[in-house]
């Protein structure tokens, strides 16, 4: 098995939240694959699942969870056809109900799928779910959270962003008890210094996480393709189950929990800043025009 290969790596670095595209492709109803990943990735050269498991392979990332919204983003990038072109293109792969486990050239690293929810008082990310689950959004943040029914990782992704109204505590009337219903706060490598507002938000949870003593993860939120192995947390492999791929999952779960991973944070470069921001600009004003003229 794969997975047992991965046992032989001294540490995991993992980032628990990239979105491989932005957001917007998914809300009308795709039917081609072109359809359903964003142009930006098909521009990069990234037009098919190969293209990404090279990318992967080229950083020293292992684990890279893929971010459904409210869609199937993961399931897309891992379906029987997109497989097949990576074994077409010289990977073994093995896919289990947790993670899509890939091989090249004696190196193995892995895809796991995580999901980011839009709730009535902010954002959650839930990782390390099962293939083909995938939860609703616009509930109470209570209500996403019992969703984790299946010892997901529960993190509070960009609880303080400013300008948006996914930020969880920074919307709370008592974030510390809010901050103590999941199990880490994110640190947001899309959020860079030299974007004031967000670097900002990054002050704040790292300070919330030092008052809370609450783990502080580092994710990179990608949504574009350079930000593939940016940031990312380091986890002692040995101190991982390899028994089963669920014992996996909970294991570097169980890790995050207790706060035994260190860090590797990287935002992005000031260019980056006024394109993300124009880039979804673009998406905005398209997403507009579609439900207005379009309906």
């Amino acid at each position: 098995m794969l997975l047992e290969e991965l046992a032989k790596k001294k540490t995991l670095n993992i980032d628990f939240h990239n979105h491989l595209q932005t957001g917007s492709e998914f809300r009308k109803k795709p039917k081609t694959f072109k359809e359903k990943i964003s142009n930006l990735f098909l521009e990069e050269g990234f037009s098919d699942l190969t293209g990404i498991l090279d990318k992967v392979m080229e950083t020293e990332l292992d684990i890279l969870y893929v971010t459904n919204y409210e869609d199937q983003r993961y399931e897309i990038w891992t379906s029987e056809e997109q497989l097949q072109k990576a074994v077409n293109a010289g990977y073994e792969i093995e896919q289990g109900n947790y993670f899509t486990f890939f091989k090249k050239a004696d190196e193995v690293k892995a895809l796991g799928k995580s999901q980011e929810i839009p709730t009535s008082q902010g954002h959650v990310l839930l990782s390390g779910m099962r293939r083909n689950k995938n939860i609703s959004s616009s509930k109470s943040l209570d209500e996403t959270l019992a969703e984790a029914y299946d010892n997901e990782l529960k993190i509070a992704d960009h609880p303080y962003v400013i300008i948006e109204k996914s930020g969880t505590l920074r919307r709370s009337k008592n974030p510390e008890q809010d901050a103590r219903k999941f199990d880490s706060l994110e640190q947001n490598g899309n959020f860079s210094f030299f974007s004031f507002p967000f670097s900002i938000a990054n002050y704040l949870v790292k300070k919330a996480s030092k008052k809370y003593q609450i783990p502080l993860v580092s994710n990179s939120d990608g949504h574009h393709p350079k930000d593939i192995g940016k940031t990312y947390n380091i986890l002692d492999s040995q101190n991982l189950d390899y028994s089963s791929e669920r014992a996996f999952r909970d294991s570097i779960n169980y890790e995050i929990r207790e706060g035994n991973f260190a860090t590797r944070f990287t935002p992005i470069p000031p260019w980056r800043v006024f394109h993300h921001a124009l880039m979804m600009g673009v998406y905005m004003i398209r997403d507009l025009y579609r439900r207005v003229f379009k309906k």
